[in-house]
């Protein structure tokens, strides 16, 4: 059964938010999958991905680049609901709803907490899912930027 978690951003931050637990995750030899609702969205994260810091990026490859390989790519960013690369984690970021929660060891959902179109959206796929998963963790960035656990799903 997939351990499924909720962040709530600080204003902002979601594209900074999930850099950081991509880059923690292949930190840990993760292997991890972003599957967006829209092209617009992939492509703003593939560029941040490419330049949010001057000496180093995270190690990705999105649906249109069309590599073919053997070796294994720690984040693959996609627009359909596959997984090439045999990912642990599935990142949704911009309202992307899998149809196959248990085929992900850890499915994570990332708001903006000025969002509330999303936040409503994944507030609707948290009370579809809560009776039948018992893993669903909670973590909202507090104003003095730490993470805290807290159900602001209610």
């Amino acid at each position: 059964m997939p351990e499924i978690i909720f962040y709530r951003t600080l204003p902002l931050e979601v594209e900074k938010t999930f850099y950081s637990l991509v880059e923690k995750s292949i930190e840990k030899g993760l292997i991890s999958v972003a599957i967006f609702n829209h092209e617009e969205k992939l492509d703003i994260i593939n560029d941040f991905l490419w330049t949010n810091k001057q000496d180093s990026f995270l190690p990705h490859i999105k649906r249109s680049d069309e590599i073919l390989t053997d070796f294994s790519i720690p984040l693959y960013l996609t627009t359909e609901e596959e997984n090439p690369y045999n990912a642990e984690i599935l990142f949704c970021i911009d309202g992307y709803i899998p149809k196959k929660i248990d085929s992900w060891e850890r499915l994570i959902f990332i708001a903006d907490p000025n969002d509330n179109v999303l936040l409503e959206k994944y507030s609707d796929f948290y009370e579809t899912i809560k009776k039948d998963f018992k893993k669903i963790i909670f973590y909202k960035k507090t104003e003095n930027g730490k993470w805290a656990e807290d159900n602001f799903m209610g």
